[in-house]
């Protein structure tokens, strides 16, 4: 059995005793006032309140589709036995997780609607932390609920959830088969499969270390993945940017001449810096500044950040694509950041339907740009903001006394 899937969106995300989330459980609703899911999304917080764990949560629960045991997700990862998430208290504590996803699919020419629960950590032995029943699944447009993922006992090991479910096998199947795969034309893929691509705040293009061997290979983790999660390289050759540039050029098939395309136009538009080619001998990018040569080490912090983000993402999309940015605005002026969030509202807006970004971001103008009270064609926004249940507190406090001196005006 084949499944053709035409979308892929979250709906909800659950989060018990992890990170800063340890007094209460963290609801986090991702549909609009249609119960439709948002396919542009705020984290709101600020620091330390645990946007960046929701965030790191989110991709290593995708990061288990297409694996049938812990071992193998752990050598997909390249984590280890102890740390297989790694996130502490998912992996040792009593830490738990659940991220809700609406799955639009054709099988035998018959198109269905599921819920898909991906699940992880200490469970109960309900095995959920929210329960789907006919209502709550007719509610979003779905007809069956499935849930997947590993559940941790007390002796620490860990049993695969949803092995007896037979529509979950062939889509596990499905993305295990297809890990590998090529994508296809930048910004262009010929997949349908869901892939998570997360950017953190700590996201660089750092110098190749001079004792790494150069050569024409291909990129790591190259082709399809239902994960990549992009840091600050590590100066090493396979990781670089300039790997990737080069490698796509010695490909010849038109994905090395639109990715400078879509760089230079985004980044570089109205300056005098561009992504001019790539060289032989080193082999690197060639980056012009006001007709002279650069390497893409050499750019600025923001124009470093921007190139990993737009050729990273236009590498790896597929058709049904969850796009994770951490405090996107991170080394960029202000202009920049009004123009990147624009830019990603148009990619959902009028490019790819089947996209999802989810940023988490402190920043005014992001907000601002983001423009929630404004309706958008194409556009379902949403947003969350973490608060501790301090703030919460004193927010409840704030409104009772204001309803007690004003009434319900």
């Amino acid at each position: 059995m084949s499944l053709l899937i035409h979308e892929f969106a979250p709906l909800w995300l659950s989060i018990d005793r992890i990170g800063p989330f340890q007094e209460r459980m963290e609801e986090i609703d991702f549909t609009d006032s249609n119960d439709e899911s948002c396919n542009l999304y705020l984290f709101l917080s600020r620091n330390g309140r645990g946007k960046t764990t929701a965030l790191e949560l989110m991709a290593a629960l995708i990061g288990m589709l297409g694996c049938n045991n812990i071992a193998q997700m752990i050598d997909r990862r390249s984590s280890s036995r102890e740390r297989p998430f790694d996130l502490e208290h998912l992996d040792k504590g009593n830490g738990r997780a659940q991220w809700d996803l609406r799955v639009r699919y054709s099988e035998d020419g018959i198109e269905r609607v599921v819920v898909l629960s991906l699940l992880a950590g200490a469970l109960n032995t309900d095995l959920s932390l929210r329960f789907w029943d006919e209502d709550a699944l007719r509610k979003v447009g779905a007809s069956n609920w499935h849930r997947f993922g590993f559940a941790r006992g007390s002796t620490g090991s860990w049993q695969l959830i949803g092995k007896d479910d037979r529509w979950m096998e062939a889509l596990n199947n499905d993305i295990a088969e297809a890990v590998g795969d090529k994508v296809g034309g930048i910004e262009d893929s010929i997949l349908v499969w869901p892939t998570l691509i997360y950017f953190s705040a700590y996201r660089n293009v750092t110098p190749i270390l001079p004792t790494d061997e150069r050569s024409i290979s291909a990129p790591r983790d190259w082709n399809y993945r239902p994960l990549h999660a992009f840091r600050t390289e590590g100066g090493f050759w396979r990781d670089s940017l300039d790997n990737l540039l080069v490698w796509l050029k010695w490909l010849d098939d038109g994905r090395f001449e639109r990715a400078l395309q879509l760089v230079n136009e985004r980044v570089f538009r109205e300056t005098t810096t561009f992504i001019k080619d790539v060289s032989r001998e080193p082999p690197e990018a060639i980056v012009l500044r006001d007709g002279h040569r650069h390497r893409l080490d050499a750019l600025s912090s923001g124009e470093k950040s921007l190139v990993q983000l737009f050729l990273r993402l236009g590498a790896h999309m597929t058709r049904n694509t969850i796009l994770l940015i951490d405090e996107p605005e991170a080394h960029l002026h202000d202009q920049w950041k009004y123009r990147l969030f624009y830019q990603l509202k148009a990619l959902v807006r009028d490019c790819y339907p089947g996209l999802t970004v989810i940023v988490a971001t402190h920043s005014p103008e992001v907000m601002e740009a983001f423009a929630i009270e404004l309706s958008e064609q194409n556009l379902r926004k949403g947003g969350y903001f973490f608060e501790s249940i301090e703030e919460e507190r004193k927010k409840q406090q704030i409104q009772e006394e204001a309803k007690r001196l004003y009434g319900d005006a």
